[in-house]
């Protein structure tokens, strides 16, 4: 049995704890938890909270640590949980910037602990589909790749709900960094990452937030492929339409369902290639797969976590996993900010300095909006 302990309880840790709580995780269990802000929810009432992090620490009694706070103290909060000697699993993103990243892989190493990441958008069955399709080869070889993710709206009361929402300081980004980060981190784990990119992004368009809100990115991938990655917290009701073009099939991946159009008896560049009809299309059959549920979630990552700590199971999400989609962030970021393309590898150290200016200058909210209304299942669709 894997005990954990859970760092914050706002609307992500809290899930975590109800989880536990629930038996969700087989051989897992929660012990106690820490949170600044009192706690009076009665379901809680049996859960030991700690009101410091060192204390918590300290007490022992438990083996991992679930990070479940600000994005801006997950660096320093898992380096403390590692240090004391628990393994732990960071909510995303795992650092504000991909050297930090880098540096937390590093430390957990010589700590000799696990270090995880949720990246809980993985376990969602379309996706996993769409992963299949390309690493099988079904699709063949991508020409173009065209993701519109612009259904993470946000009205203001979201970002004016606490101090560092919208703030450099407190995110180190928006809708690249806290919320389309899950689909930047899907796009890494099923093309990879592009050889070069070039973005454009609106800081505060739609809201009154120091950070974007609006991105277009276009992508070179190393086989050739274009691609190209739009997302907004500015649009009702948006959209979530994914489009690969292969040599082979046809993809497009919306509202649940996955529409696999594939060429019959040849490949579209050998029909470009031959056809003898100026104005031709190759014969094609299409199959519509419909996906209901967005599979096991933070819960599928948890449970993958316990059964490699069990030595049950090989690890999926492991830290290094989460430094992939932070180096797409971080480039479309960079891109914006010198107006130029950015090569990869990223310029770690150039980013963090940038970064570092912009935090400076940053700052957090007065009077946060403490009676937001939070409303969880339609935060994170």
């Amino acid at each position: 049995m894997v005990k954990f302990a859970v760092i914050g309880m706002g609307p992500i840790g809290s899930m975590h704890v109800d989880n536990l709580m629930a038996g969700k995780i087989p051989e897992a269990e929660i012990v106690c938890a820490c949170e600044q802000r009192p706690v009076t929810d009665p379901k809680y009432s049996g859960l030991k909270i700690y009101g410091d992090l060192d204390g918590m620490l300290a007490s022992g009694g438990f083996d991992a640590v679930i990070v479940a706070t600000p994005s801006f103290t997950h660096l320093p909060f898992a380096k403390k949980c590692l240090a004391a000697g628990y393994h732990t699993l960071v909510e995303k993103p795992i650092a504000l910037c991909t050297a930090d990243a880098i540096e937390l892989q590093n430390f957990a190493k010589k700590c000799g602990k696990t270090c995880a990441i949720m990246l809980n958008q993985r376990t969602t069955p379309i996706y996993a589909r769409i992963k299949e399709l390309v690493d099988s080869g079904e699709i063949g070889k991508i020409n173009r790749i065209s993701w519109t993710m612009s259904n993470w709206y946000r009205p203001d009361i979201y970002f004016a709900s606490s101090t560092w929402r919208g703030t450099w300081k407190g995110e180190a980004g928006g809708a690249l960094i806290n919320q389309s980060i899950h689909n930047i981190d899907i796009w890494a784990w099923i093309f990879g990452m592009p050889k070069s990119l070039r973005a454009w992004c609106k800081y505060g368009k739609y809201h009154d937030i120091e950070v974007e809100d609006e991105v277009v990115c276009h992508m070179d991938m190393p086989d050739g492929a274009s691609a190209v990655f739009t997302t907004s917290t500015g649009e009702y009701p948006g959209a979530n339409r994914l489009v690969i073009a292969g040599d082979k099939a046809f993809v497009v991946a919306e509202g649940g369902k996955l529409s696999i159009v594939r060429f019959v008896g040849t490949t579209l560049s050998e029909y470009t290639k031959n056809t003898l009809y100026m104005f031709g299309s190759p014969e094609t059959e299409e199959d519509v797969e419909e996906f209901f549920g967005s599979g096991e979630q933070h819960v599928g990552v948890i449970k993958n976590f316990v059964e490699a700590l069990s030595g049950k199971g090989k690890l999926d999400f492991d830290a290094s996993q989460g430094e992939l989609s932070l180096e797409l962030a971080n480039a479309m970021l960079l891109s914006s900010w010198t107006n130029s393309d950015v090569n990869f590898p990223l310029d770690h150290a150039l980013y963090k300095k940038l970064l570092e200016e912009k935090m400076a200058s940053s700052k957090l909210r007065d009077n946060p909006r403490q009676n937001a209304i939070v409303d969880f299942k339609k935060s994170f669709k």
